[in-house]
């Protein structure tokens, strides 16, 4: 069971439950990155100097906003699940840039991904490694070129089975669990995707949840989210007995 739970009030407001995190609950928010600019100026304020540098190195102001506005709320949202004010949270990389807590917060205990597609963005907050996506249908794509990339032979022939008109939305459910699945792993897409079966059962586009094990036997489990028409998000964490808890923010 997915819960949908649409917010309209900001990450750190302390009417916002739950604010804790349970290892059967996965906590997926989503939020639009067009932002007033008064509200642009508060999550710049909470940006590292790094960040800030980050951020001028845009040339278009649109892209430099929803820099700002997207490492903002994620200090936000760290920053409250673990009372810790924004500013003070560090962040690291992983071998294959996966973002990570460093320092203090390090030790406890909470992992997180993030994931953006034009003005919109969705971050997972959890117990064990977590990776999501987030992809709108706005774009001319070679499917099947794409999927000989990536993709199992199982999902090739699911993919090949579909209609012009099905293919697009077979395509991105698959595509969304393959980043979302390879972000958790914190190999990104250099890991070897051919090897994962995220959404194909005998041919046709499975809706459900998929589980598998990676190379060292550590079990994964990955599913789509419901989302708007014309946009696709997946998630995927270690463990196959979690549920996604979604806070859609829509003001």
């Amino acid at each position: 069971m997915i819960v949908l739970h649409d917010m309209r009030i900001l990450p750190n407001s302390t009417e916002i439950l739950p604010l804790t995190l349970t290892a059967d609950k996965i906590q997926v928010w989503q939020f639009d990155l067009c932002l007033p600019p008064e509200r642009l100026m508060m999550l710049a304020a909470t940006l590292s100097a790094n960040e800030r540098a980050r951020a001028s190195r845009f040339r278009l102001s649109a892209h430099q906003n929803r820099f700002i506005a997207a490492r903002g709320l994620l200090r936000e949202l760290l920053g409250t699940y673990l009372h810790r004010p924004a500013t003070a949270l560090r962040f690291g990389q992983g071998p294959h840039g996966k973002p990570l807590l460093i320092g203090k917060e390090a030790s406890a205990g909470l992992y997180f991904n993030l994931s953006h597609s034009g003005n919109r963005a969705l971050y997972v907050l959890a117990q064990q490694e977590v990776g999501v996506d987030i992809e709108y249908f706005d774009r001319k794509v070679d499917y099947l070129a794409v999927a000989a990339q990536i993709c199992t032979t199982r999902e090739q022939a699911m993919l090949q089975a579909q209609s012009s008109t099905q293919l697009p939305h077979a395509f991105f459910t698959c595509w969304t669990r393959k980043e979302a699945l390879a972000k958790a792993l914190g190999s990104g897409l250099t890991s070897d995707l051919h090897q994962f079966d995220v959404c194909s059962h005998e041919n046709v586009l499975s809706p459900h949840r998929t589980s598998l094990r990676d190379t060292t036997g550590q079990e994964w489990s990955v599913l789509n989210i419901p989302m708007e028409p014309g946009w696709f998000g997946a998630v995927a964490a270690a463990g196959t007995d979690w549920q996604p808890y979604c806070h859609w923010e829509v003001a």
